[in-house]
């Protein structure tokens, strides 16, 4: 049968949820039963007021008193999962769409892509926004890190309200850019901004106001504290790139290459920077007291030596892992293959993104296909790795919500425990629920 309508706002809903089985990354092996009974509550959006009534067999939750009262959605064919995190995306680059990309012609050849293509305007951003929050929906995510640009310098909330307009939590991060001539107008723009726009800032709603330090090669590392200032005195959530390309690894060892001629390019190098690069370090480490200072979720980390992993776990950073981004750029065969596993293994948060969608396959254009999700990259893991399905699970669901500062709770089945969501993904022949679902390519549906 299909899907209900969904919860009008005004009053709660009961929903009765039959399908093959129910796992979550500690039960994936659908131990937790087949039928489920859900509350909402009186708000638009499911993940802030969804209680779990009662789960298990199908007896067990007839029994239920409000079972006779609630409105039932039959997946017979399908497991059920909670629903997902993307803990790094881009959501202002919807429009953008996918774009081609040569490796071998380098990062730098891509973002000037990228600044020629993305919205600059309030109202094209917040479009943006919206359609990149309802791929994100069809893709079975509830909750989201989205990184909110600054284009031209700009600092603008469009992105933050357009996300709190939408159906998915998290966090909106908003974009700095911070290295030799940029540093005091922005500076001076946040300050501006944090004064004239207090209580959005402080609003939540479901959606939290956070930095994001664009990333070593595009921030000062007295810029980096400076923000990281500003966040604990707003207690807000930090963020940033690190650790994603050679040209990276080059500028902040050498301060030289490409990453070097951008700057020069628009007009913002001085020579004030070599202050704080060019000294061999691994940008890990060229970061290492920033990050002592303030617990960071940093992008990618293609880019992860043994002393970068120390570093990391010592600091208790999480990292967000986008392994198709990490392959439409090439990251293995320039970088090595990603350490996510070893990271894991030294006790390192690491979650999943899906990054922009300009770095995806087109079809993830189409939001039938439900390919804007962690759930592709969960799967292209376990194809790919044979990493454990509990495990990637996990990312994709409960480390996200950590690293977002996210209820973990809120992407488990407990009875009498609020969830964010419930994604049905249908299957083939039974076998081990969670490795059904990443095996196969049925996409997730949030119910």
């Amino acid at each position: 049968m299909s899907n209900p309508p969904p919860n009008d706002g005004r009053a709660g809903l009961l929903l009765r949820i039959d399908a093959r089985s129910i796992a979550d990354a500690e039960h994936p092996d659908g131990s937790l039963g087949a039928s489920v009974l859900l509350e909402t509550g009186p708000h638009h959006r499911l993940t802030l007021g969804a209680r779990v009534l009662v789960l298990g067999p199908p007896e067990r939750v007839d029994a239920h008193p409000a079972s006779a009262h609630a409105r039932p959605v039959s997946r017979p064919d399908a497991v059920l999962i909670p629903a997902l995190v993307n803990a790094h995306t881009h959501l202002d680059l919807t429009r953008v769409g996918p774009l081609g990309h040569n490796p071998e012609a380098g990062f730098v050849s891509w973002i000037d892509q990228i600044r020629a293509r993305r919205p600059v305007e309030d109202p094209q951003i917040a479009r943006a926004v919206a359609d990149g929050a309802r791929l994100s929906l069809a893709g079975g995510v509830a909750a989201v890190g989205d990184i909110a640009g600054s284009p031209g310098g700009r600092l603008t909330l469009a992105a933050l309200g357009a996300l709190r307009d939408s159906d998915l939590v998290g966090v909106s991060y908003l974009e700095l850019f911070g290295i030799g001539a940029l540093e005091e107008p922005t500076r001076r723009g946040l300050d501006d901004l944090i004064r004239a726009c207090a209580s959005a800032i402080h609003e939540a709603d479901g959606v939290r106001f956070g930095l994001q330090p664009h990333a070593p090669n595009t921030v000062s590392i007295p810029m980096y504290h400076w923000i990281v200032d500003r966040a604990t005195a707003l207690n807000v959530p930090l963020s940033t790139h690190l650790a994603e390309s050679p040209e990276e690894r080059r500028f902040v060892a050498e301060g030289t290459g490409s990453q070097r001629d951008l700057l020069e390019r628009v007009g913002v190098w001085d020579d004030s920077i070599l202050d704080h690069v060019g000294r061999g370090r691994h940008p890990v480490e060229h970061l290492e007291p920033v990050l002592a200072r303030a617990r960071f979720l940093v992008a990618h980390a293609n880019d992860a030596p043994d002393r970068a992993i120390r570093i990391l776990a010592q600091t208790g950073t999480s990292v967000a892992y986008c392994p198709r981004a990490s392959a439409y750029f090439g990251a293995a065969s320039r970088l090595g293959p990603h350490r996510y596993r070893r990271m894991l293994e030294a006790g390192i948060n690491v979650c999943l993104g899906t990054d922009s969608i300009a770095s995806l396959p087109s079809e993830c254009a189409d939001p039938r296909a439900g390919l804007f999700s962690t759930l592709a990259e969960a799967r292209l893991l376990y194809r790919r790795d044979g990493t454990d399905p509990a495990t990637l699970l996990a990312m994709a669901t409960t480390n996200g919500a950590t690293a977002l500062g996210l209820d973990p709770d809120l992407f488990r089945f407990t009875a009498g425990r609020r969830i964010a969501g419930v994604v049905a993904v249908a299957v083939g022949a039974p076998g081990n629920p969670v490795a059904q679902v990443l095996a196969g390519e049925a996409p997730p549906v949030l119910i």
